[in-house]
């Protein structure tokens, strides 16, 4: 291990005595559990926030539920693996457990280059390059650093799919984001961020959009993107003369494979692969039941919860102009299906339109990614746990699903005298 912050945690962790355990039982944790055989660092577990995967082992070992870990140990030293460090920080922090080394350090010797003879990604070292930056722009305190952002470019969808977390089943009449808002709303992001791991353009799906190459050439020539990822459902196959637009290092194809419903994957990986495009095909066996938008009534405490375990809380979103903490969030201030609580978000156009300085919506967004502990919209959401109520992958819907309908201009919790009505 040549690295010298690598070489100083190994020696740290040594030197303590206490239990070790490898925060993520994934395809990273499998990695550093390798490395740490290798320096003679006995682990005791894994431990991660899925109660799925705590149901089973993991490299031979045993995986605990983070919840339960106290029952078992008092104190331990933790190695990150999960590239959403601040979560795995903040949960750590919670049950009181202050020993943590973050894992991106100790896999900067490990060759992450991908190959061009396959267009397909090592999604290994797909997951230990996503570790790496994160875990470096987490640790930075003077940068603001994200980890993705989702990038909204159209409403529209070739699916309808009953459950979509993003909230497409809702829209009775989708169309396609703005193209000059969505330049805008890059544009002013850019100059307030230090860098984004990953900028991530979805809908909907990405390729319904047919102005995606204008945003993916923006994004792809942005010095503070260090990827580009389009999201897509496997339904449709770019155009040839498109094709070129997706051809650049930084660029990244993510298909879900919905089986019967992905009818065109098979010629959408046929096509990436003869342009060397580069993707990685997700196979999903689980969606959460997350997609409801009803008011609940919890509380201040009682969203603090749904928002502390939520594993969506750091998907931050970009929307018109307005960054959001979330995709759900995002949508449903666009269908008008919550209040429009202004501090649910930040919106970055108005504020950079009105005069105020990159430093002042700099803190602005650093406070509002950093330290908000739950948000109004919360209370419309079912809360999206890693490990909660699972619903049939992508059931289909003939028609958009109704909903409550707020007026754009109500910020308070009540309707507008006869605004109470259903459809987009």
């Amino acid at each position: 291990m040549a690295n010298h912050k690598a070489r100083s945690i190994i020696t740290e962790i040594k030197k303590r005595r206490l239990p070790v355990i490898i925060n993520g039982a994934g395809v990273v944790g499998r990695v550093l559990l390798s490395i740490c055989k290798d320096e003679g660092i006995p682990v005791e577990c894994f431990s991660d926030n899925s109660k799925k995967a705590a149901q089973s082992k993991f490299c031979d070992m045993e995986v605990i539920h983070t919840p339960d870990l106290k029952a078992k140990y008092k104190d331990a030293i933790f190695i990150i693996s999960v590239a959403a460090i601040k979560d795995a920080v903040d949960r750590l922090h919670e049950m009181g457990y202050s020993n943590w080394y973050a894992g991106g350090p100790l896999l900067k010797d490990l060759d992450i280059s991908q190959s061009h003879a396959d267009a397909a990604i090592d999604y290994t070292k797909f997951a230990i390059e996503n570790c790496i930056i994160c875990h470096d722009g987490y640790l930075n305190r003077r940068k603001l650093f994200l980890r993705s952002i989702d990038i909204i470019i159209t409403e529209r969808c070739s699916m309808k799919c009953r459950d979509c977390s993003n909230l497409m089943q809702y829209y009775a009449r989708p169309k396609d984001c703005d193209t000059e808002m969505l330049l805008k709303s890059i544009d002013v992001f850019c100059a307030i961020v230090d860098e984004v791991m990953d900028f991530r353009v979805i809908g909907g799906d990405a390729f319904m959009n047919k102005e995606w190459p204008v945003i993916v050439e923006r994004l792809t020539n942005e010095p503070k993107a260090k990827r580009v990822v389009l999201y897509t459902n496997g339904t449709i196959v770019p155009k040839e003369k498109d094709i070129e637009y997706l051809n650049n290092d930084k660029v990244i194809v993510i298909m879900t494979n919905y089986g019967i419903l992905s009818k065109k994957i098979t010629e959408l990986k046929e096509v990436l692969k003869k342009n060397k495009v580069a993707y990685h095909e997700l196979n999903v066996t689980e969606w959460l039941d997350c997609a409801a938008i009803t008011p609940h009534g919890r509380g201040i405490d009682g969203n603090r919860e749904i928002f502390k375990i939520c594993c969506a809380k750091n998907m931050a979103t970009l929307s018109d102009g307005k960054l959001f903490r979330c995709p759900y969030g995002a949508n449903a201030n666009r269908l008008s299906a919550v209040p429009d609580n202004k501090t649910d978000y930040v919106d970055l156009l108005r504020e950079f339109s009105g005069g105020t300085s990159v430093s002042a919506i700099k803190d602005s967004v650093r406070n509002y990614l950093l330290h908000r502990d739950y948000l109004e919209t919360c209370d419309y959401c079912n809360g999206r746990p890693l490990s909660g109520n699972e619903v049939e992958v992508a059931a289909q819907t003939d028609k958009p699903l109704e909903y409550r309908k707020f007026n754009s201009s109500i910020s308070g919790p009540h309707l507008k005298k006869g605004d109470d009505y259903h459809g987009s």
